[in-house]
């Protein structure tokens, strides 16, 4: 299954367009907005970008932030962490991790594995830690972690429903 075939990026897009239409906020405002925050992009790649659910977490939390998008209780201390966009991501993680102590990133990474995630668990546990995921990815591991922190942008229910078609795919 290649990533445009998976229900990941397709939420992952969905996701994006509930954050832009609850703001208000077209490409050509949300690039305006991203510029002032440092980011380099055209609005035709972005657009592009989204339409396929081929973004990174850190352009997702990006973009939360340059449309003043609800952010998560849970994640707004990562947002507001200093360094890079892949930092915050990787506060994120560690945000939604700190619910359960005694699930490893291995764990975390095994169960993303089963619903779909197409990296090895050694690379999927380096992306965790180091906060590099893409937006499917961040889906992912919300998932596995029981977590409603998107709630307002996509029901758990529908991430579940994701994971569960890609499982049920794997047993036919």
């Amino acid at each position: 299954m290649s990533d445009n075939d998976t229900p990941w990026t397709s939420l992952a897009s969905r996701v994006v367009r509930v954050v832009l239409a609850r703001q208000d906020t077209g490409y050509s405002q949300l690039l305006d907005s991203l510029i002032s925050l440092g980011v380099k992009e055209t609005e035709r790649s972005l657009a592009s970008r989204v339409s396929r659910g081929r973004i990174k977490a850190s352009v997702f939390l990006q973009i939360m932030v340059a449309t003043n998008a609800r952010v998560p209780e849970r994640w707004r201390s990562a947002l507001i962490l200093p360094g890079t966009w892949d930092d915050r991501v990787k506060g994120v993680v560690t945000a939604e991790l700190a619910r359960h102590p005694l699930v490893s990133m291995e764990d975390v990474a095994q169960r993303m594995i089963r619903i779909g995630a197409e990296l090895s668990e050694k690379t999927l546990t380096t992306h965790l830690i180091e906060g590099t995921l893409s937006l499917p990815e961040l889906l992912q591991f919300l998932v596995v972690m029981a977590s409603t922190s998107l709630e307002y942008y996509v029901d758990y229910e529908v991430l579940v429903a994701a994971a569960q078609t890609y499982s049920t795919c794997l047993l036919k």
